[in-house]
């Protein structure tokens, strides 16, 4: 009786182990299937390059929150400080600075109000906030604000100009 050979795995039946066969795909030198070191060693490699490229874009990322928190709490505390100038109703003209208290340790302010060369009762204010590494950023508003008082014009000024002379008015001269 002869003895009936069961086909292994990967082989198709009827057929051997030989070339062209596709079953000698992922079998190493013993002959079982698998991996060899070399293949795993460069999906390591191929993994751990994928890796270090997103834990950098995690890192860019934080990084891009914390600056976008920074200056929305610099808008916030320029606004405070403008609001602050505002309730003055036509604040006097010059420099200002200041710090924030505990709450904004790294976040310095600076208020400049000027005059206007052409209206005496507008005032153009603006403020700064410094905030950062050395307080090297910066974010400013300005805002022009109007005296609710009318202001007085000089009499000289109202009055009006001369009149060119006209014809005469019949005097000998």
């Amino acid at each position: 009786m002869e003895r009936v050979r069961r086909p292994r795995r990967g082989e198709v039946k009827g057929r051997g182990r030989g070339l062209g066969s596709g079953s000698d795909r992922g079998l190493g030198s013993s002959g079982s299937p698998g991996f060899t070191l070399i293949e795993v060693m460069i999906a390591v490699g191929i993994l751990g390059i994928a890796m270090l490229a997103l834990l950098s874009l995690h890192h860019t990322n934080l990084q891009s929150v914390i600056r976008g928190q920074e200056l929305s709490r610099a808008a916030m505390l320029a606004q405070s400080i403008m609001t602050e100038a505002e309730m003055q109703r036509f604040p006097p003209v010059g420099k200002m600075n200041g710090k924030f208290d505990k709450d904004f340790p790294n976040f310095r302010w600076e208020r400049e109000v000027q005059g206007s060369g052409m209206f005496p009762d507008v005032r153009k204010v603006q403020v700064t906030i410094f905030y950062g590494t050395r307080f090297r950023s910066s974010f400013s508003v300005m805002e022009f604000l109007h005296s609710p008082e009318p202001q007085q014009i000089n009499s000289q000024e109202a009055a009006p100009t001369e009149a060119e002379p006209g014809p005469s008015t019949g005097e000998a001269e």
